[in-house]
């Protein structure tokens, strides 16, 4: 048997809260499983041939039915980089300076309506 803190056997030294050290986790408490309860509907890519929606049960599904088709997904192909920009954007957008800058633009556009009349 092993130590849940230290990894080591339990049988070499002391073992237990105060006495080693905590070790990182060396696995995740977490398992994707492969069925999609309720299905998926995908509209775009992956539908029926005429067009309409398809629905999916598995993951391991969508992959086989994508590399028919020669498609990849989405998350394969980019790294998710490509995503800061538009958090940044965003968080900037919720920030003050875009609220004062967003009113300052709205006044201006005020007073030139008010000029034209």
């Amino acid at each position: 048997m092993t130590c849940d803190r230290c990894y080591k056997p339990l049988d070499v030294g002391v073992h237990g809260l105060y006495h080693c050290p905590l070790e990182a986790r060396r696995q995740a408490p977490v398992v994707r499983p492969d069925d999609i309860p309720g299905g998926m509907e995908i509209q775009h890519g992956l539908c029926n041939a005429d067009g309409t929606p398809r629905k999916y049960y598995s993951r391991s599904e969508i992959n086989l039915e994508a590399q028919k088709r020669g498609l990849m997904n989405w998350s394969e192909k980019y790294e998710e980089i490509r995503l800061k920009d538009a958090r940044v954007h965003d968080d900037w957008l919720k920030s003050g300076e875009a609220q004062r800058a967003r009113r300052d633009r709205d006044e201006q556009r005020a007073e030139k309506r008010l000029v034209r009349r």
